[in-house]
């Protein structure tokens, strides 16, 4: 009877290691469904229109439709011609930024037309009128911006000299992280700017379900290097801007909830961006609403000083 006893301590002894790893398997297999199950929550495909007001109704008639590949996929492009090409400063490529296509940012873009830019916008993967199951990713915006560059310089940047960026939110991730590959940028501005895709996805999904998510940090970060590969997420957009030599403006607004000032936003890194070819513009405003005036239309301070800018950074 002792003997059995001992067997069965004995047996019980070596099952402890296998119900261990079983429960981490487990544990690991639910961690990663679950991870994947908010990822693909947040970066679902997007389809709600913008309100195109009327005062604007024919601009967007006399813009020209484009379309160019990213990834497997066909984007939608718009490009808006300057009012006197031949004395453009240059050619703006506006980036949109999460939940917006190129239509949502129609007064921002009216603004600069009237300023004399030509401007080209589009909508990203798996948003509006391009194609995409999802939005696949926060990291996407960065190829869809490559390949917008792309199909721009192939169309000889549509006659103009001079190329700049302009990016919103991821779109401005996007923008500052273009100059790690594109050496023919003239200028940079950040507005709301997100610094990585960890940590604007981990600020994406505190919003959806709260602090438990950082004990799925892990899973998130591998998650996405599936998607994107590891380089995509150690790319941060203060560590490019710190390594070019191209004037880049950071624009943020001190009540942005989304990403605030102090944390994971470009300007949050101001500390470790060495650069002196940077200039910061903090607004009493929200991480949208800082795009807008109160009657909403585009906040014509902010659209004045980008243009200044723009106009001081391309020696004009």
């Amino acid at each position: 009877m002792v003997m059995i006893m001992v067997s069965a301590k004995k047996l019980n002894r070596k099952r402890i290691p296998i119900i261990i790893i079983t429960v981490l398997l487990a544990f690991c297999a639910v961690s990663m469904a679950a991870t994947k199950m908010i990822y693909d929550r947040i970066f679902a495909r997007y389809d709600t229109p913008a309100n195109i007001p009327k005062a604007l109704c024919q601009m967007v008639k006399d813009r020209q439709v484009c379309q160019f590949p990213s990834d497997g996929q066909v984007l939608a492009g718009y490009y808006y011609r300057a009012k006197e090409p031949s004395k453009a400063p240059g050619l703006i490529v506006f980036v949109p930024g999460f939940h917006a296509g190129g239509d949502d940012y129609l007064w921002q873009i009216s603004q600069l037309l009237d300023y004399g830019w030509g401007v080209f916008t589009f909508d990203n993967t798996g948003t509006l009128q391009s194609a995409g199951d999802s939005q696949v990713g926060f990291s996407q915006s960065v190829p869809d911006l490559q390949a917008a560059l792309k199909y721009v310089e192939n169309h000889q940047r549509f006659g103009y000299n001079k190329l700049v960026l302009i990016g919103h939110s991821r779109g401005a991730y996007a923008a500052c992280c273009a100059l790690e590959n594109t050496q023919d940028v003239a200028a940079v501005v950040s507005v709301s700017g997100v610094n990585s895709a960890m940590e604007a996805v981990m600020q994406m999904s505190t919003n959806a379900i709260g602090p438990v998510s950082y004990g799925n940090y892990g899973f998130l970060w591998l998650y996405q290097a599936m998607l994107f590969g590891a380089d995509s997420l150690d790319m941060q957009a203060s560590e490019v801007i710190s390594k070019s030599t191209v004037p880049v403006l950071v624009v943020h607004g001190i009540r942005d909830a989304d990403f605030p000032p102090d944390a994971g936003s470009i300007i949050s890194h101001k500390e470790e961006i060495q650069s002196s070819q940077v200039e910061y513009l903090l607004y009493d405003a929200g991480h949208t609403d800082i795009m807008y005036d109160a009657d909403g239309t585009a906040n014509d301070g902010l659209m004045e000083q980008i243009h200044q800018f723009l106009m001081r950074s391309i020696g004009q």
